[in-house]
């Protein structure tokens, strides 16, 4: 039986989620123990305090080594892993859960106010954060990784069930159905009706894979390997061409037979899934002639930024026509709030749409680029209002 140590200032906080659904079944049939320990109860101080000022000043108060290091004293064993829950931890994944899940006994520190003492993390195995953002405390993300884990521990839950699982081998999970067969006009797929196991596993693998190339194309990216072949798969070949309304393009010139081809060139770094929406001014057709692409598989990451970049300059250079329209009407005020207006929503336009594509360092070139043209459009106007300002004074004086 796994043991689950949570050393919290909020153990009620776990009531809900140790009485409810699986984690209270796993428990009641002794597949794991989960405590909860109050770290405030180890505090050598009269009123129990767990926390001080930081040292060199600041806000906020961080929690002390003393309570925390005497709790962990009263039940470490050799066989326990001490998981420190901190924002600036290890991102937790599906992977760290089943290697989580072959523990006899882990120990999760919930931290909580400002945050720890540095020195806390010196008696922790790991720290682990469940994503890029920051909460009260760590009993939220102590419950999502028990949760997490619990589900994998042998006889919890059906194995078969947790097989195809999204994230197991870097796939998400094919779509399912249930009763009726038809709701509303949306019909359950014939070949889940055929009866057919073969037919409907590859089916399934199908869409796993165009789910994951549609929803999370990182993940197919870390799940194919490149050789003189080609690309593949690490394990089975990928039909890439199976991935049904994603259309795969060539950057050089091949072969006009056939249907869709990935060019082999030992150039190819990555597979990218590049939504039309941000390469305008590009017209894109299928063999047949038709123009109604919507994404398009590309396997050459310079390809991708050239034209990224391409649009990102038309945009700025749009931008700075503006600019210059409004300097060439000295009266125009209304027009020199709205042009600041879209410089600022051209910037946020640009993190949101071309960042996954430029990289954070051509993003950052870029923003400066605006905040330039920005600053010199302000010094230009400025100028301008002083000098009408002073002819208009000059005028009245005549």
């Amino acid at each position: 039986m796994m043991k689950i140590d949570i050393l919290t200032l909020f153990p009620n906080m776990f009531n809900g989620f140790k009485s409810e659904s699986i984690i209270k079944r796993a428990i009641d049939n002794k597949k794991v123990s989960i405590n909860t320990i109050n770290f405030r109860d180890f505090s050598a101080n009269k009123h129990k305090k767990v926390d001080d000022t930081p040292y060199g000043g600041g806000s906020g108060m961080v929690l002390m080594c003393q309570p925390i290091f005497d709790a962990i004293d009263s039940i470490k064993t050799k066989k326990s892993k001490i998981i420190l829950l901190s924002p600036q931890g290890k991102k937790f994944t599906q992977k760290m859960a089943y290697k989580l899940s072959k523990e006899e006994h882990l120990i999760f520190v919930c931290g909580h106010y400002e945050g720890f003492d540095e020195r806390i993390k010196n008696i922790c195995d790991e720290e682990v954060s469940i994503g890029d953002y920051v909460l009260t405390g760590g009993e939220l993300p102590a419950m999502v990784i028990c949760d997490s884990v619990v589900r994998l521990i042998d006889g919890v839950i059906d194995a078969e069930s947790s097989k195809n699982e999204s994230f197991n081998d870097n796939l998400l999970d094919y779509p399912n159905y249930t009763k009726p067969r038809n709701y509303k006009g949306m019909k359950v797929p014939d070949i889940l009706l055929s009866g057919d196991h073969e037919k409907i596993n590859n089916w399934r693998n199908d869409k796993r894979l165009k789910v994951t190339a549609e929803k999370r194309p990182d993940l197919l990216n870390k799940r194919v390997k490149i050789d003189k072949s080609g690309i593949k798969e690490n394990k089975n070949k990928i039909s890439l061409d199976d991935i049904k309304n994603i259309k795969v393009t060539e950057i050089k010139q091949a072969k006009k037979t056939g249907k869709y081809k990935l060019l082999r060139t030992s150039d190819i770094k990555a597979i990218t899934i590049l939504d039309t929406s941000i390469i305008k001014g590009y017209k894109l057709k299928g063999k047949s002639g038709s123009d109604h692409v919507t994404k398009i598989l590309i396997v050459k990451n310079s390809f991708i930024k050239k034209i990224a970049m391409k649009n990102v300059k038309k945009k700025i250079d749009i931008l700075n026509y503006r600019f210059n329209i409004v300097l060439s009407n000295e009266d125009d005020d209304e027009g020199t709030s709205r042009v600041l207006g879209e410089a600022e929503m051209l910037k946020q336009m640009i993190i949101n749409m071309y960042s996954n594509y430029l990289g954070s360092e051509n993003i950052d070139k870029i923003i400066k680029r605006i905040n330039y043209l920005i600053n010199e459009f302000v010094k230009a106007k400025t100028f301008q209002n002083s000098f009408v300002n002073k002819t208009k004074e000059v005028q009245r004086k005549i």
